[in-house]
């Protein structure tokens, strides 16, 4: 078990019971991270999104040749 504590924006204070945990805190710190990362980046798009109204998707374009 372990417990996390935000002082500020940029300082976390994480406490485990067991030494083994450092894998799993890892985990949780990068997936919190990318999530937040990739919440701020859709935001982002979606206001500065500009339509392209003669595209149209091909998905072998997608595939290395």
């Amino acid at each position: 078990m372990f417990e996390t504590i935000a002082l500020d924006t940029k300082t976390m204070i994480i406490r485990s019971d067991n030494e083994t945990d450092l894998t799993e805190i890892i985990g949780f710190i990068n997936k919190k991270d990318k999530t937040n990362n990739i919440k701020s980046f859709l935001e982002f798009a979606a206001k500065n999104r500009v339509v392209n109204k003669g595209y149209k998707f091909n998905r072998d374009d997608c595939y290395d040749r």
